[in-house]
């Protein structure tokens, strides 16, 4: 049986970014919008464009040759919108022309129809199918009594089910939560507890106007097509187009473009985008770009998730945690094909590396009527940090016990409270041995001790705080007011962890595998994805140094036939350690044999799974990850109290994040995150920062990354500090000045009100 050959040049695939895919035009290229449902339920008729001039084109889900909707991890998403609709601004269609001005006027004579409209829809459609001043006014009104009844249109019948859907849950018990009900525990720890704190807090991850926005670029050649677009999951896309369009995998060309931004995307919502625009081009075989709006950036590729974390913490005179209760709610939107681990990933975070002697976390992850949102696997934890990090700063000013004391005594171990034991059993015996007597997670966090007492002594933060802090109290017990010329000052701090081989993933294999091949000229390709620079400089220095060889001799190729590309995400793994061993190793193996056996000489390697027995899947417990880099970071605020502007003073940073390959590279890392986190801590500007410190701890651990620490840690300080300043307590980020405004005036009123109750009691 004849085989059909496919010439090896044409069946690779670079998985190397190259390039932004709003830079890349081809002549006759059609520019394209998206035509989004105004409402958010309904069930759709039809989608049309009246009148579409010579060129222009308009594309629903029924006109897609292959499948309308694709699947990532047993989540359904649509690519264009059909049935019921999901949410306001779903996709329902693509229009797309030579002029885009023009695009975006045929854009607003879109008609949407509904099954059943709401009034407002339909008497909305009529208004814009009457664009001729001549219109006949008889055919108008047929129109508008052809439109649903009153009664028709609030039926509840016609009202879509709860949307609010719970998909992935997460509990974790630890000391009396694993050995009494909810309800008793409750009451033995919190009622004998000497300080108390409940509240909720919230960090909504902004989007950076300094960014490209999401889009995708696409072109026909034959049977060919090209899709430019900033992907991280090239497999997946290749193979959902491919399926859309119903041709060969071995047809499509994925071109991945470099992903702009501190929040990289670049997986469902990305390949959604791609499909769009792949289709586009395919039924209209012309080059169609689509670049989203600011607006649509903003509102419909949210990073991250929703979440509220609220905290009920019980804490000894002594410091000593006696319980976290955390209650976690993420909204994920109309979907997200990886609510599981982003559920798993917060309920782990919530409690950072702090051990209380009792624990008990209850996450859910339920659907809304949001925009569908995605992961990024650096930002995971951010949320949970930030909650964590300003309970434990505002359970420190209610004990006044120092912030650097609180976080180092609850780094260890506790011994959990014991409780009145029944009568012993074999059925309770077995019971006993079933639950967990060890505090249920073991995070790597290296010198934490170290790094905490390093930064807190280059920032000064302890005489500062005690004197910021007396000085708190002076201004709330005298009810002085906020307007006067001296500024507000605060300090916060606050710690997190990166971590890297996540060993719990539900969506993805972590296994990392690469490849390593010494020629006879003794030049050595490895045949991975291409990192960043610094990582490259790191792989090659290692293997120069195992291999005798020059670094000019080593090559990274990324290059992947297109049946044979990783199947996860890049960075589902992430770690910068786990990938600098396999080097090592494989480079060992070829040094091994390079003077018995001749050239080539190729090693392979995958991740280190023996390293996986120390996370206990099925009882959620033990060790997540294969290491963490570790952070802790100081903020001094000023708050002018005439424009309520705020001002950094010095922030101070110090990280261990194991063997560093590179301290400048790293240097340069967090530097460049702060001025990014500076844009995001104040909706609508940046605050100004006078001096930044960062130092570095080292150390012999395993090496883990740099970025993503910033974020994670950033915010809650500066929040703390500015809660120190404002004497109220801030809980969600970014603030604005109408919120600062508002907590101060309700710090004044509720002061007028204990006022006003203490003078009628002594009355």
């Amino acid at each position: 049986m004849a085989v059909k050959k496919t010439s090896s040049k044409n069946s690779l695939r670079s998985l190397e970014a190259s390039g932004f895919y709003s830079d890349f035009e081809k002549d006759g290229c059609l520019y394209a919008v998206l035509i989004r449902s105004p409402a958010p339920a309904g069930k759709i008729k039809n989608v049309t464009v009246p009148d579409l001039p010579e060129g222009y084109f308009a594309y629903t889900s029924k006109d897609l040759p292959g499948i309308k909707a694709i699947t990532a991890n047993k989540t359904t998403i649509k690519i264009f919108g059909y049935g019921n609709v999901s949410y306001a601004g779903e996709p329902l269609g693509i229009l797309f022309g030579p002029d885009e001005e023009k695009v975006y006027k045929l854009l607003d004579t879109a008609s949407i129809n509904f099954d059943v409209e709401n009034l407002e829809s339909a008497l909305h459609n009529v208004i814009n199918n009457q664009t001729d001043e001549a219109s006949n006014f008889k055919e108008f009104v047929e129109q508008i009594n052809e439109m649903p009844s009153l009664d028709t249109v609030i039926d509840k019948s016609h009202v879509e089910e709860n949307p609010n859907v719970i998909i992935a849950t997460r509990e974790i018990k630890y000391g009396l939560y694993n050995k009494l009900s909810l309800a008793q525990a409750d009451s033995k720890i919190f009622e004998s507890a000497d300080f108390t704190s409940t509240d909720t807090w919230k960090e909504k991850l902004l989007t950076p106007k300094w960014q490209e926005t999401e889009g995708a670029f696409a072109y026909t050649e034959g049977e060919k097509i090209h899709v430019f677009v900033p992907t991280r999951w090239t497999s997946f896309t290749q193979k959902s187009v491919a399926a859309a369009l119903n041709i060969e995998e071995s047809l499509v060309f994925i071109h991945k473009t470099k992903s702009a931004g501190i929040y990289p995307s670049g997986l469902a919502r990305t390949t959604q985008l791609a499909i769009q625009i792949a289709a586009a081009s395919w039924l209209s075989k012309k080059p169609v770009k689509l670049v989203l709006s600011q607006f649509e950036q903003e509102n419909f590729m949210v990073p991250g998730v929703l979440t509220e974390i609220t905290y009920r913490t019980a804490l000894n005179k002594d410091g000593r945690l006696k319980a976290l209760k955390i209650s976690i709610d993420i909204d994920i939107g109309c979907s997200n094909p990886f609510a599981q681990e982003i559920t798993d990933r917060i309920a782990i975070a919530a409690a950072s590396y702090y051990k209380p002697e009792n624990l008990y976390i209850y996450a859910k992850a339920h659907t809304s009527k949001n925009p569908p949102t995605s992961i990024s696997m650096q930002i995971i934890e951010s949320q949970a940090f930030f909650a964590i990090e300003n309970e434990i700063q505002k359970i420190s000013n209610l004990s006044t016990i120092f912030p650097d004391e609180l976080r180092l005594l609850n780094a260890e171990e506790a011994v959990p409270e014991e409780t009145a034991k029944p009568k012993r059993t074999k059925k309770t015996a077995a019971k006993e041995e079933a639950q967990i007597t060890k505090f249920p997670f073991e995070i790597p966090t290296g010198d934490v001790q170290n790094v905490i007492k390093t930064a807190l002594a280059a920032s000064d933060f302890n005489r500062k705080y005690a004197s910021f802090h007396m000085d708190a109290i002076d201004r709330a017990e005298k009810d002085s007011k906020p307007f006067f010329a001296l500024p507000l000052r605060g300090i916060g701090v606050a710690t997190a962890y990166i971590p890297s081989g996540y060993y719990g993933q539900t969506s993805f294999s972590n296994d990392a595998k690469l490849e390593v091949t010494l020629s006879a000229e003794e030049k050595l390709v490895i045949h991975a994805i291409k990192p960043s620079d610094v990582i490259q400089d790191i792989w090659k220095t290692s293997a120069a140094e195992i291999l005798q060889i020059p670094k000019q001799n080593i090559q990274i190729n990324s290059d992947f036939s297109y049946d044979e590309i990783p199947e996860a995400p890049e960075d589902s793994y992430s770690s910068i350690s786990i990938m600098n061993e396999l080097v090592r190793k494989c480079c060992t193996d070829i040094q091994k044999k390079r003077f018995h056996q001749p050239l080539p000489i190729t090693a392979k390697r995958g991740g280190p799974a023996n390293t996986k027995t120390k996370w206990d899947k099925e009882n959620f417990s033990g060790s997540p990850f294969y290491t963490t880099s570790f952070i802790t970071t100081v903020v001094e605020v000023e708050l002018d109290t005439y424009t309520y502007n705020e001002k950094i003073k010095g922030i101070w940073v110090t990280v261990d994040c194991g063997e560093l390959f590179d301290e400048a590279a790293a240097r340069r890392t967090i530097r460049l995150e702060i001025q990014q986190e500076l844009t995001m801590l104040v909706k609508g500007k940046t605050v100004p920062c006078d001096a930044i410190n960062i130092s570095f701890i080292q150390s012999n651990n395993r090496s883990g990354q740099v970025g993503g620490l910033i974020h994670n840690s950033l915010p809650a300080a500066f929040s703390s500090a500015l809660s120190l300043a404002l004497t109220t307590q801030l809980t969600e980020i970014p603030c604005t000045e109408d919120l600062l405004f508002q907590l101060i005036r309700d710090r004044t009123k509720q002061k007028n009100e204990a006022k006003t109750e203490s003078k009628g009691a002594a009355e």
